[in-house]
């Protein structure tokens, strides 16, 4: 009996999962695309930035997100929605910094003052080769 019960410890400790740390990876520079206008998935983009950053630490990581297209009507949409205000705000003291597209600025005919907390320094002139920029620098590219 004891036996069987050593064996069946010794199986359930060999298959258990390893929780990875922040000390499991290295430091990161990361580029996250973002040109869908889907709120859903935005949000859920916006989640898994939340996770990359706790997986690897907020110190560890520089993670930028370029966006573009539709995906600029979020911002839009933030300057009266206080929950993507939160969600915006929180990601931002984590140090994640929001790369705007001023051709879709242009094409949407806005302005960077119609949009959620973005300073000028937070507008390029194209959002793509922004993102080509930033992967000859080292930065991964992710698009979920």
């Amino acid at each position: 009996m004891l036996k069987a019960l050593y064996l069946a410890l010794t199986l359930l400790l060999s298959v258990t999962p390893a929780v990875a740390t922040a000390d499991t990876y290295a430091e990161q520079k990361v580029v996250y695309h973002i040109n869908y206008g889907d709120t859903a998935r935005i949000n859920a983009t916006l989640t898994n930035i939340t996770n990359h950053l706790q997986a690897v630490g907020e110190d560890r990581v520089d993670l930028r997100a370029v966006i573009h297209g539709p995906a600029i009507e979020y911002f839009v949409s933030a300057k009266i929605d206080s929950t993507k205000q939160i969600t915006l705000d929180t990601l931002r003291l984590s140090g994640v910094r929001f790369i705007i597209c001023g051709n879709t600025l242009d094409g949407y005919h806005i302005g960077r003052e119609d949009l959620y907390d973005v300073s000028e320094a937070d507008v390029v002139q194209a959002g793509l080769p922004e993102i080509v920029r930033l992967q000859q620098q080292g930065f991964s590219y992710v698009r979920p």
